[in-house]
């Protein structure tokens, strides 16, 4: 009886622990299906498209940026193809392994590759790490050839901007470089193409015109990276809008020439449709080096540079306009009936102030004996202006200087323009707590003193002039509308007595411009030779060179033609060039040369300018675009 007492209590142990056992494993059992569950049903979706992102891979398409153009259809800034080396760690089983192999084949620095998958460690694994932006090409094709040695670098090309005439007019095209903030805020289809965006000039300008909208395709890819198919029909990539200046290459070009190795200004414009048709700084620099990113050491170089080659000098540089402000001084003058077309007065070489011991004097020695207004634009006169400028006063030459737009605002678009300085009694008051001394007035009436204007101000002023007082606002952009032109308060016989000056300047004997003279071209101009305000240091120069160099005035020439009917007008400033007749006006006379022997039709009055009709060139974009498809 004990025995089958035993017996069964062991049975009922034996039920209760298979009991507990069968209880346990149900619940493994439920908990796993319950996992599966989750990640089949609830989640599978989301797994699904992890799965499918290890053999699928979204590959962008950049948009072209927009083409720059000049008014015949020459490329000035375009697009090229750039092999960019790139590496998906996802596909990439040996990492170490792999970035030796490409420090060793590509010469590249292996800490440089361990420290681009460090910067990059945040992003997706599929996600591709751009090891070197711009590979050559022999080296693109040597990783084509043994790509099974690479696994999980590719490359892959991208458009990069590229300025085929380098130097030339860059502080007006300006130059592009990749944004490293913000551009993550911008729609998706814009994103990539909107990493390389303007810094300066027209690229900056018109930068949103010129980004397009992205396209892409969904590709299947193997172990190694590479595309196996493309999935479904790919997204179309769009260019942005492409940008046609008035800038004339050819100009450009002469006007380069003429200033090499020299710092300054050179300006071109159609005075009659406001056209700008040149416009340089100098020294000026290749915008290619900022396309992918300026190195530290090229950078350095460019703000190192005393010359300041990075700024415009046509809008930015403020100088004293020195004789071409008798402009100003003449029409004060007229205006204020203190002198007449006829009226004479003595130049022998000094004008002395009541209070000052030290004469002011002509720049010719001994004078010009008597001179009226004709003879004293045509030669320059000093002492005659002397005397101009003492009786019209600060305010009145403020106030026509204003006139003819010195020390504002052209409007001419370019950023960081900036507006100089037209003294008045009120300003040097409000800047000094000091009254305008009446000896100052000869000062200014020369162009000299406070005065500070920017090249580009001192030939709208001229334009003016030449248009019989219409201004005709600067257009970079060609057919660009705008502000309208707008006729000036001035009288025109005055104007008409001043441009008479001009002409005498470079056609009659005495004049100081002779050499600027054309048979069957009347240019009217005027020099000017100003001082300078604060002294460069030249460190690339010795030590005589630097002191001489640093001594010399700021030289100007700037003039219009043909007068009857002017169609052109040229503006050169030389830093440190000495006398305006010396240094600039052979600039202009090279540019005026060409422009008459290849672009002025003297029959019919209209400058020979070529056609847009360049299919050549305009369709370059088509084929490039085939090129990164």
């Amino acid at each position: 009886m004990k025995l089958e007492a035993l017996d069964f209590e062991d049975l009922d142990r034996f039920r209760i622990r298979l009991f507990i056992l069968g209880g346990v494993v149900i619940l493994i059992f439920s908990l796993l299906a319950s996992r599966l569950w989750y990640l089949q049903i609830s989640q599978g979706e989301l797994y699904t498209e992890f799965s499918q992102g290890n053999r699928i891979r979204l590959i962008s398409e950049p948009a072209l940026r927009g083409i720059i153009y000049d008014r015949n259809g020459v490329i000035l800034a375009e697009n090229r193809p750039a092999y960019q080396l790139q590496l998906i760690r996802e596909d990439t089983p040996d990492l170490e392994n792999t970035l030796n192999n490409v420090s060793q084949a590509f010469q590249i620095p292996y800490s440089f590759l361990l420290e681009k998958i460090e910067d990059n460690k945040d992003l997706a694994q599929f996600k591709p790490i751009i090891l070197d932006d711009d590979l050559n090409y022999e080296k693109a094709m040597f990783l084509e050839t043994y790509q099974d040695d690479f696994p999980g670098v590719s490359i892959v090309i991208r458009p990069r901007r590229f300025y085929p005439h380098k130097n030339l007019a860059s502080h007006l095209i300006g130059y592009v470089g990749i944004v490293q903030e913000e551009w993550t805020e911008l729609p998706e289809e814009k994103r990539s193409s909107s990493q390389i965006v303007g810094h300066s000039g027209v690229e900056l300008l018109l930068n949103d015109h010129m980004i397009g909208l992205d396209g892409g395709r969904q590709a299947e890819v193997d172990h190694m990276g590479r595309e196996l198919k493309i999935l479904g029909d790919p997204v179309p990539s769009v260019p942005g809008k492409n940008i046609f200046l008035n800038l004339d290459v050819r100009l450009q070009n002469v006007a380069d020439e003429a200033m090499r190795g020299q710092s300054g200004a050179v300006i071109i414009m159609n005075p009659k449709t406001g056209e700008m048709l040149g416009l340089a700084s100098y020294p000026d620099f290749d915008p290619n080096l900022f396309s992918g990113g300026i190195d530290q050491l090229n950078w350095n170089v460019l703000l190192e540079n005393p010359e300041h080659p990075l700024e415009n000098k046509s809008i930015q540089g403020l100088y004293a306009p020195g004789s071409i402000f008798k402009v100003v001084t003449s029409y004060s003058g007229l205006e204020q009936s203190i002198i007449s077309p006829d009226d004479e007065l003595l130049c022998n070489g000094e004008f002395y102030v009541t209070g000052r011991t030290d004469p002011y004097k002509c720049w010719k020695e001994g004078g010009h004996g008597r001179v009226n207004l004709l003879d004293a634009i045509k030669g320059s006169c000093n002492v005659y202006f002397y005397n101009v400028g003492m009786e019209v006063g600060v305010d009145q030459m403020h106030k026509y200087a204003r006139t003819f737009g010195l020390g504002k605002i052209t409007g001419i678009g370019l950023l960081n323009e900036k507006e100089g300085i037209i003294p008045s009694s009120k300003w040097k008051k409000r800047e000094y707590n000091e009254p305008w001394y009446e000896g100052e007035n000869p000062t200014m009436a020369i162009g000299q003193g406070f005065i500070i204007v920017t090249p580009l101000q001192v030939l709208n002023m001229i334009n003016i002039l030449a248009n019989d007082g219409i201004w005709v606002p600067p257009k970079l952009f060609l057919k660009q509308e705008g502000p309208q032109p707008q006729r000036i308060k001035l009288k025109q016989e005055y104007l008409e007595l001043i441009r008479k000056g001009m002409v005498a300047v470079v056609n009659e004997i005495g004049g100081t411009a002779r050499k600027v003279q054309f048979e069957e071209f009347t240019v009217a101009g005027k020099t000017a030779t100003s001082q300078v305000v604060s002294h460069k240091t030249l460190e690339t120069l010795d030590n005589v060179t630097k002191e001489k160099r640093e001594l010399q005035n700021h030289a100007w020439f700037v003039a219009f033609g043909p007068v009857e009917d002017p169609e052109i007008s040229v503006l050169a400033l030389v830093e440190h060039g000495g006398g305006g007749s010396k240094a600039a006006a052979p600039v202009v006379r090279k540019i005026l040369s060409y422009y008459i022997d290849n672009i002025y039709n003297p029959v019919s009055g209209e400058s020979n300018q070529a056609g847009l009709d360049s299919s050549n060139k305009i369709k370059f974009s088509d084929k490039l675009q085939t090129a990164f498809n």
